[in-house]
């Protein structure tokens, strides 16, 4: 039970894109950001607090999953405002909703809320595991 607890936190921390912009479809740039070429977030701080957030969830470890998801909101903001594009406001949307979500309510809104299952697709397509050459493609992390 608790494997496939897991296995369904793992998918629900990568969730979809969000946005702020309310007027402009999730699947459309924003205007404020339409010209800002994609940023390969798998390589960043963030990325790597948020694996270790999921990895935490996976075993059922969830005060530090938000633990990590909390070190991650300043790291994200510098991001966002460093970077600015749609794939990393919806990185650092989805990182301060990990970190302000209470223990209590992950599991439930692992299995029912529709803005955990987007965050949970968006974060684990975006900071998915890199494997370097040479080194083995095992993660620890249940598929």
């Amino acid at each position: 039970m608790k494997a496939l607890a897991a296995l369904v936190l793992v998918l629900a921390l990568t969730g979809c894109a969000g946005s702020d912009d309310a007027a402009v479809p999730a699947d459309l740039p924003s205007p404020s950001r339409a010209s800002q070429a994609p940023v390969d977030l798998a390589g960043t701080d963030v990325c790597g607090l948020v694996r270790e957030g999921i990895d935490a969830f996976n075993l059922d470890d969830l005060d530090l999953t938000v633990e990590k998801f909390e070190a991650a909101v300043p790291l994200a903001e510098d991001l966002a405002a460093d970077q600015p594009s749609d794939e990393t406001e919806t990185l650092l949307d989805a990182v301060r909703y990990y970190a302000e979500l209470p223990t209590d309510e992950y599991v439930e809104a692992n299995q029912s809320s529709p803005e955990f299952l987007r965050f949970k697709d968006f974060t684990l397509s975006e900071c998915a595991y890199t494997v370097a050459p040479g080194e083995p493609s095992d993660t620890g992390v249940p598929a």
